[in-house]
């Protein structure tokens, strides 16, 4: 077994062993080496979990179909899998909250993937960081103070514990820049937040995901290096390849910013220059720096001015 793997897999156990936890699966290459780890964490230590996926309205048709296959197989193996419907859309929370969402503005991520699942919960979450020369140095986040038999001998090793005086296991930060760690407290929605994947880089993910035939999404396999909401901010000019491949999701937003722009009006709200038409909300929100009058054609051959 690979020592990335082993640790992962004893990170679940020594944090998740007593009261289970729920593995977050957003449909992305990480999160499905995350499920490979905790079957094997179930096999070795019957560690008990449970999927949950947030359907977020914007996923790529291909991401909503590798999900329900994959709901498909794990309740086949007798492990829950969920997949939670927003209360809103994107389309409606644009125009409630009347701004297109942004890199600072990201209302988006709060309703659609976090406000979900039981407060105190622990929640299992494929986020990976480089790994950082300074952790050792950081404050530990947890503490276990009497850690199972056998588990203190397997972590000894193991960079991110270190021993107490007392015979405990201290669970290290593991960050470079103060944002993100093994373990984590949000105290906004009280849940635990348990990333064993963090120090996990590309090259290995990917070597491991071909050494253990994982199955993943198969937008991978389409020259995407990327699985997330269709126009997501974050993922910079990735966005324009997206929106010539869904075009149905770049009309959907135009549309929702047409309602926004409208939205504003009724609430007697100061109205952006650029923001005259859903079409320049868009060029706006896509950061294009092409003038307006521009020629461009459609599928039909016919030319028309983009923007005006």
């Amino acid at each position: 077994m690979e020592k990335q793997e082993a640790q992962a897999i004893e990170i679940l156990q020594m944090i998740c062993g007593n009261s289970g936890c729920v593995i977050g699966d957003s449909g992305g290459k990480d999160s499905s080496v995350l499920k490979h780890i905790a079957i094997k964490a179930k096999e070795k230590y019957s560690l008990d979990f449970r999927i949950r996926h947030n359907h977020t309205t914007v996923d790529a048709p291909e991401t909503v179909y590798f999900v329900r296959e994959e709901k498909k197989r794990f309740e086949k193996m007798g492990i829950p899998y969920e997949i939670s419907m927003p209360r809103k859309t994107m389309w409606q929370l644009i125009v409630e909250e009347g701004v297109p969402p942004t890199r600072l503005m990201r209302y988006c991520c709060l309703e659609l993937k976090e406000r979900t699942g039981d407060i105190g919960e622990r929640l299992v979450t494929g986020v990976r960081k480089a790994e950082s020369t300074n952790r050792k140095q950081n404050q530990g986040i947890i503490t276990i103070p009497k850690p199972k038999k056998g588990l203190k001998a397997q972590t000894e090793e193991n960079e991110n514990f270190i021993s107490t005086v007392k015979g405990g296991v201290v669970v290290l930060n593991l960050d470079n820049s103060e944002t993100r760690r093994i373990v984590e407290s949000c105290f906004r929605t009280h849940k635990t937040l348990i990333n064993p994947l963090i120090d996990w880089d590309d090259e290995f993910l990917w070597w491991y995901i071909a050494h253990e035939n994982i199955c993943i999404n198969p937008l991978y396999g389409c020259g995407q290096d990327r699985v997330g909401c269709i126009g997501c901010p974050m993922a910079g000019n990735q966005r324009w390849q997206q929106f010539e491949r869904y075009p149905k999701h770049k009309d959907a937003y135009i549309r929702a910013f047409e309602k926004m722009i409208e939205s504003r009006k009724q609430k007697k709200l100061e109205i952006r220059p650029e923001w005259k038409t859903g079409k320049k909300v868009f060029k706006w929100w896509m950061e294009d720096k092409n003038m307006d009058g521009q020629l461009a054609f459609d599928l039909d051959g016919n030319i028309y001015e983009e923007y005006t």
